[in-house]
């Protein structure tokens, strides 16, 4: 638990808020006492670290509490933007917040991420950093070099034994346009090098139609969205997706194409047989 899940169990918030009441302040001891009654694993300094953040830095506090990604984030909700919008927005420098998140939030930042990674959630990863300004840089700088082992560990395991099986199971990410996007939040000469060594090594998979149906052709379909420091890696995963699109395209109009003359032929088939039958009929009568 965060400062900021406490914040949010202990009621304190509403629309008009724009500093805090000793009131608040006992809220949040309560609330405190209420989470590690009932949870051994509550951080003993949770709810005083809060109680600092409310009387020294409210203004920082304020902010973050009005701000959908950052709130929603830490908090563990979704809430809507209608629950952040104010007639008096609270404005903090980002010098200031990223300071404030150091402070209270960098440990739960880094290790929430870290959870996100190891699971795939790059699309949550994503939302959050649209406001990467805000976050410390030695949390973007472990995210970075998180991006970068999830890269090694894709060389490392993609080779000729690679079964399509196995692929749920170990390389999945690769198939993921939120995962380029992501990389291309910390690109680098460094990083057009590990995804080039990725795109080789599924490459050379491509004569086991298997595996590249089940992971080449989606990686493919998915690394244009990785925006490469390198002009030329980038036309290469544009031409590639093209061609990818027309071959598909020729395949859906040959299936197309092919499954009409086969219907209309057991129509004709139909058609003939019930005219012979009536024509017998006919003769009979």
């Amino acid at each position: 638990m965060n400062i900021i899940e406490l914040f949010e169990n202990a009621g304190i918030y509403n629309a008009d808020l724009r500093s805090f009441s000793s009131e608040d302040i006992e809220k949040a001891k309560k609330q405190f006492e209420i989470e590690r009654s009932g949870n051994a694993n509550v951080a003993p300094d949770l709810g005083q670290n809060l109680v600092l953040a409310m009387e020294n830095y409210a203004n920082q506090l304020l902010f973050l509490c009005n701000n959908r990604i950052l709130y929603n984030f830490f908090s563990k909700k979704n809430y809507s933007r209608n629950r952040f919008i104010s007639d008096h927005p609270i404005s903090s420098s980002k010098e200031d917040v990223r300071v404030f998140m150091d402070k209270f939030l960098s440990k739960d930042l880094d290790a929430i991420l870290d959870d996100y990674m190891a699971n795939n959630r790059f699309d949550t990863i994503d939302d959050l950093l649209e406001i990467k300004e805000y976050l410390p840089e030695s949390s973007l700088e472990q995210l970075s070099n998180k991006v970068s082992e999830k890269l090694d560990y894709a060389i490392q395991t993609v080779n000729g034994s690679l079964h399509p099986s196995a692929v749920s199971e170990t390389v999945e990410f690769l198939k993921y346009r939120s995962f380029y996007v992501l990389v291309s939040h910390f690109r680098s000469a460094e990083k057009d090098e590990k995804i080039r060594a990725v795109y080789n090594k599924v490459y050379n998979l491509h004569s086991n139609s298997v595996l590249r149906l089940e992971l080449m052709n989606p990686m493919i379909s998915s690394l244009v969205n990785y925006n490469a420091v390198d002009y030329e890696l980038n036309n290469l995963f544009r031409k590639n997706k093209n061609q990818l699109d027309v071959a598909n395209e020729k395949e859906n109009s040959a299936s197309s194409s092919s499954g009409f003359p086969g219907w209309s032929i057991a129509v004709i088939v139909i058609v003939v047989i019930r005219l012979i039958l009536l024509m017998v009929r006919l003769s009979r009568a």
